[in-house]
């Protein structure tokens, strides 16, 4: 058998050609799309590519805000990419989370070459992604949350082909408040577990309010007759539909 047969003999059995899958990185890089589009995005040459050895590094552990959103995004990259994150203190190749006020942040961007805009608000963040580490870094927990969110969609690919494309994304939003209105009186009334996934889906675009619109569907401790039994949300679900959206800068 040629040389020529023989490798595109491996090529069939395996299912991958090395210059099909650079193309195909190549192509991802050309066409990264985040919804909602960052301000400032530039595609780079370079690949983080995950493997065994990767962590997320926290700036500051004892952040709770940060360590949620690192943890947020493990969970999501678990189901999404088939990846096995964790969190520690990894000395090779990282995931960085942080305050850019932080002087590890700090120092890490001055290294990546990264300039901050002056009108980068308190919810904005910069992402940036080369060969070695990807930084996340927010002007507050909320910007970290938004920066770990855009993340979740640079995720290319999975397990051992998992990657990042290499990019450098400066973002921040244009209104304080981006609010859903849901009326939850015509038809059935949602249960909480569907409006807890509905707040993780509005957190992953960035969204940071949620208002309910309600006429007889709220179970009134002093008004029992106000809402019906099993087609109403009562106090206490809301109030931990509450605490639930805080964790998610809602």
């Amino acid at each position: 058998m040629s040389a020529l047969l023989l490798f595109l003999s491996l090529v069939i059995v395996s299912g991958e050609c090395p210059g099909v899958v650079h193309a195909q990185e190549a192509a991802s890089r050309a066409a990264i799309q985040v919804i909602p589009r960052p301000r400032e995005i530039a595609a780079t040459s370079e690949t983080f590519r995950f493997n065994k050895d990767v962590r997320i590094v926290l700036a500051d552990p004892r952040s709770f805000d940060d360590r949620f959103a690192a943890e947020d995004f493990i969970a999501d990259a678990r189901e999404a990419a088939k990846l096995d994150l964790r969190i520690g203190n990894g000395s090779g190749r990282s995931m960085l989370v942080g305050k850019i006020g932080h002087a590890r942040i700090a120092a890490a961007l001055r290294n990546a070459g990264v300039t901050l805009p002056a009108k980068l608000n308190d919810e904005g963040y910069v992402v940036t992604v080369d060969a070695n580490q990807i930084i996340v870094a927010g002007q507050t927990e909320a910007g970290t949350f938004y920066g770990m969110q855009t993340l979740k969609q640079l995720v290319r690919g999975e397990g051992a082909e998992a990657y990042v494309p290499g990019v450098k994304i400066t973002d921040w939003p244009a209104m304080r408040w981006r609010a859903v209105s849901d009326d939850i009186s015509r038809g059935p009334v949602p249960t909480v577990d569907y409006i807890k996934r509905q707040l993780r889906t509005f957190a992953a675009f960035k969204l940071n309010m949620h208002s309910f619109y309600m006429e007889h569907t709220f179970a009134s401790d002093t008004h029992p007759l106000i809402g019906p039994t099993g087609g109403s949300l009562t106090p206490a679900e809301i109030r931990e539909l509450v605490i639930y959206a805080r964790k998610y800068h809602i």
